[in-house]
C-alpha cells in the first residue's frame, strides 16, 4: 500500500504509524517553543567524545551535507560560535545526505578532519533525525534554549553576527 499525504493538513494515511504526532513530526517543520526532538538514531557519530553531558545550556543543531557548497562555508561560522560561547552552548551537526556521495563515511570523516570540527557530527543516512525535525533543507540552523525549546530556526546562509545575537539573547 502506498502512502497518501493530504496536501492541506499534512496527514499521512495508509501506514501502520497513522497517528497525528508521527505525521507532524515527520512531515512538518518544528514550531517555535517545541521541545527538541531526540538526536538518537544516527548511523554513526563522529567526535562522540565531545558530546556534553549537561543539557541545561542552549543547543544549536546544524543540518548540512557534503554536497552543499554553502554548508562548508557555514562551518567557519560554527567554529567562531563554538569558540565564542564554549561551555555556554552545545553544538550538534547533523549530516543529511542529498546525493549518493553523501552516504560515504570516509569522505565525510576526512572533510570533518580538514575543517577541524571538534563537536559531534551525527551521520543521518536513514534520515531518522531529519524526519523528527521535519527538515528538508541544508544548511539549516535550529537553536534551542536551556529548557530545550526551539527559539530560532533559519535555513540557508546566515551572517555570523546575526546567529551570535540570537544565541546571546537566549544565554542571557
Amino acid at each position: 500500500m502506498k502512502d497518501i499525504i493530504c496536501l492541506v493538513t499534512g496527514h499521512l494515511f495508509g501506514t501502520e504509524k497513522n497517528s497525528f504526532t508521527y505525521v507532524t513530526a515527520r512531515r512538518m517543520r518544528l514550531r517555535i517553543r517545541t521541545i527538541m526532538p531526540s538526536l538518537s538514531g544516527a548511523t554513526k557519530i563522529i567526535n562522540k567524545k565531545s558530546v556534553k553531558a549537561h543539557s541545561d545550556v542552549p543547543t544549536l543543531v546544524y543540518f548540512w551535507a557534503m554536497s552543499c557548497s554553502q554548508c562548508e562555508q557555514s562551518f567557519e561560522k560554527l567554529e567562531v560560535i563554538g569558540d565564542t560561547f564554549k561551555e555556554k552552548l552545545n553544538i550538534h551537526a547533523i549530516h543529511m545526505p542529498r546525493e549518493k556521495l553523501d552516504f560515504s563515511y570516509e569522505p565525510i570523516k576526512e572533510k570533518i578532519r580538514q575543517l577541524g570540527i571538534t563537536y559531534p557530527v551525527h551521520l543521518d543516512n536513514e534520515l531518522t533525525i531529519s524526519d523528527r525535525f521535519g527538515n528538508k533543507i541544508v544548511p539549516a540552523y535550529y537553536l534551542f534554549d536551556h529548557q530545550q525549546r526551539l527559539r530560532f530556526y533559519h535555513s540557508g546562509s546566515i551572517p555570523t553576527i546575526s546567529l551570535q545575537r540570537r544565541i546571546e539573547r537566549i544565554i542571557e
